[in-house]
């Protein structure tokens, strides 16, 4: 399940035709962080704080270059790789609504670590997170000329997710999901400005 069930916000864009992608170009983020976070809803191991690094790979598509001869023009996303590092560069990453967040924002109130919550911790629910991200910087950048075909969230080399964003039926684009998972940590009465 993704952050986007269910949702009938005015950002739901669910129905839009996928844009035919004349050129495609792809941007690896190799190995930001390390991370620590843990999937309090898992029934396995997961249900434990651990740590990865996070990888990113990004696919971007358009149907006309810009006047560089480029899909993206790959020097002017230093602000999406700072954007990865401020969320996953030595930083507790929790899901929104999991009990112990209240606990890590005072830990991080005493200055012990650094908390980031999303409305999913998934492997799936954060490259969904991250490629609406991108994409909506893409999209206020550029006007629509390029966009996020897909992104890849890599968990140690080992796991991943692949999210493609106009493929998604109930998509939400970004700023929905930030108000997502600010809702689901009021209401789950763990937020604190």
């Amino acid at each position: 399940m993704t952050a986007a069930k269910g949702s009938t916000g005015a950002g739901n864009i669910a129905g839009m035709h996928a844009p035919q992608a004349a050129y495609t170009s792809t941007k690896y983020f190799h190995e930001i962080g390390p991370c620590a976070y843990r999937n309090w809803k898992s029934d396995s191991e997961c249900y434990k704080l651990h740590g990865y690094d996070r990888s990113f790979n990004f696919t971007f598509g358009c149907s006309h270059l810009d006047k560089q001869g480029f899909v993206v023009d790959f020097g002017g996303l230093k602000e999406i790789k700072r954007q990865l590092e401020y969320w996953f560069d030595h930083t507790v990453i929790l899901q929104a609504d999991d009990p112990m967040v209240g606990t890590f924002r005072q830990l991080e109130k005493l200055g012990h670590l650094v908390l980031r919550t999303f409305p999913l911790i998934s492997c799936e629910g954060l490259a969904q997170y991250v490629a609406e991200y991108v994409d909506h910087e893409l999209q206020q950048k550029n006007g629509g000329r390029n966009w996020v075909i897909s992104c890849e969230m890599i968990e140690a080399e080992k796991n991943s997710a692949i999210y493609s964003p106009r493929h998604d039926p109930e998509r939400m684009l970004f700023p929905e999901l930030q108000e997502i998972a600010k809702e689901m940590e009021i209401s789950s009465g763990q937020f604190s400005l």
